[in-house]
């Protein structure tokens, strides 16, 4: 998880890449877009929640979980280049990071453990 949020931060501060996400950029205009275009974000935004279920698929953790973990890992990444658009410095960003990966390794520990628990 670190390697991915370190990869998508490494984006945000690089001035070659254009300022801002094309996901976040676009859905903030969904009510201006036509309906393709909505369906469109949407499906890139599903994407990205199913490669980071992919991910944490060799967990233990129950679908649900996962799901809710996927869910919670894209928003957070979405949530990084709004805040870098809004001039957020690298070192807040990075503990935004930084708390969503300790999230997600605790709400997977807990689980673990839930699971050694029961059996």
């Amino acid at each position: 998880m670190e390697a991915f949020f370190d990869v998508v931060l490494g984006r945000i501060a690089d001035p070659s890449v254009p300022s801002g996400c094309l996901i976040a950029q676009s859905a903030t205009q969904s009510q201006t877009l036509k309906e393709e275009n909505s369906l469109q974000v949407r499906g890139l935004l599903d994407v990205q929640r199913q490669r980071v279920r992919a991910a944490l698929a060799d967990s233990s953790a129950d679908a649900r979980t996962l799901d809710e973990l996927a869910t919670f890992v894209v928003a957070v990444n979405q949530s990084l280049a709004v805040l870098s658009r809004a001039g957020t410095s690298d070192a807040e960003l990075r503990s935004v990071a930084r708390l969503a990966c300790t999230t997600v390794a605790d709400t997977l520990a807990r689980t673990a453990s839930k699971d050694v628990t029961q059996n």
